[in-house]
């Protein structure tokens, strides 16, 4: 397989006639430099063109727009005009918008692309409630294994591994309820001891996404009169999969001063966060797929130091027990004594 390509977007909406998106995507560069910089002349040193370039780019968006971006008078130090702000306000939008849907398609199209590569090799097909690790977990698995990854609800993935429509199912565990007995439920309805196997993949802090200077320190401090909550989507599914970055979103865009969700989600918008629990994030699968050469190599890139300093890049993630082969039973004393520091060990 091919090992070398990586999904990327980068995200063009700023074009017109004589104007196309590449000359768009520069002046908001411009326009965003120029913001922290207060000088024409040290903002396209930071955009990486000349000063002359930069002029005639501000002046080419302008008649595009038809107004002035930049308000340039003698004597004083550049600013953005209005409409320059409100371009800068409508790139954060679309960046914001868009952002939670690249992140869940960068670990989908790998696997969408597997099967018509050359030297394909092994392929596992996950059905996995969303995480951050998955597309760490997917890129490093190119070239040994292709993961087919489709982000679903935890207890559709579940259900996904029972039916046999999955080889692995990705779902998480928190010590806290109410959560952790939602969990529990799904794990007695759809798995059985005697088929199938966890491999822990990661923990992870769970808690408030918080707003800064909202003065939230708790869960009763949401009561306070005017303090607007986030809900997460629901029911469980693709919209509750990509709750924590789309409630990290609304957080950052002011539209709420808190929402449940990851701790790296909120370092991930500059946001405060207040822990509330600990999950374990499992991979379950069948114990006759254990004995495939495709979830072999699946576990040796989880036990990989390549792995790990991967997510360790992460906040509030721990992969140090990645790969290790649980029983189902791990999953719930997790949720009965709710202490990452003793994990449950292997029962292959």
């Amino acid at each position: 397989m091919h090992t070398r390509f990586r999904v990327d977007f980068d995200v063009a909406w700023l074009a017109g006639r004589a104007f196309p998106r590449e000359r768009g995507r520069t002046l908001l560069r411009l326009l965003a430099e120029l913001a922290q910089a207060g000088s024409l002349r040290e903002a396209a040193q930071r955009a990486g063109v000349s000063y002359r370039a930069a002029w005639g780019t501000l002046g080419d968006g302008a008649r595009l727009l038809g107004a002035p971006l930049v308000d340039m008078q003698r004597g004083r130090r550049a600013s953005l005009s209005p409409l320059g702000r409100r371009v800068l306000e409508a790139d954060e939008r679309v960046r914001r918008s868009l952002g939670v849907q690249f992140e869940r398609l960068r670990a989908e199209i790998p696997a969408l692309l597997a099967d018509a590569l050359p030297e394909a090799g092994p392929r596992l097909t996950l059905h996995a409630s969303h995480d951050l690790a998955l597309a760490e977990l997917s890129a490093l698995c190119r070239g040994s294994v292709a993961l087919e990854i489709q982000v679903r609800g935890a207890d559709e993935c579940l259900e996904a591994l029972a039916g046999g429509k999955c080889d692995i199912a990705g779902f998480h565990v928190a010590d806290a309820l109410p959560r952790a007995a939602a969990a529990a439920a799904a794990l007695g309805r759809w798995l059985v001891p005697r088929k199938h196997q966890l491999l822990h993949f990661v923990t992870r802090e769970q808690g408030l996404i918080v707003r800064p200077g909202a003065r939230i320190r708790g869960v009763d401090d949401l009561a306070r009169p005017g303090v607007r909550f986030v809900e997460r989507p629901g029911p469980a599914g693709r919209g509750a999969a990509l709750s924590e970055l789309g409630i990290a979103e609304e957080v950052a865009a002011g539209r709420a001063d808190a929402g449940f969700g990851l701790r790296a989600a909120a370092a991930r918008r500059g946001l405060d966060f207040v822990h509330l629990a600990t999950e374990r994030y499992f991979l379950a699968t069948s114990r006759r797929a254990l004995r495939s050469a495709a979830v072999h190599a699946l576990e040796r890139a989880l036990r990989s130091a390549q792995f790990a300093r991967r997510v360790k890049r992460l906040p509030g993630y721990d992969p140090t027990h990645a790969g290790e082969r649980e029983s189902i039973s791990a999953a719930l004393s997790w949720i009965q004594y709710g202490d990452a520091r003793k994990p449950a060990r292997a029962q292959a």
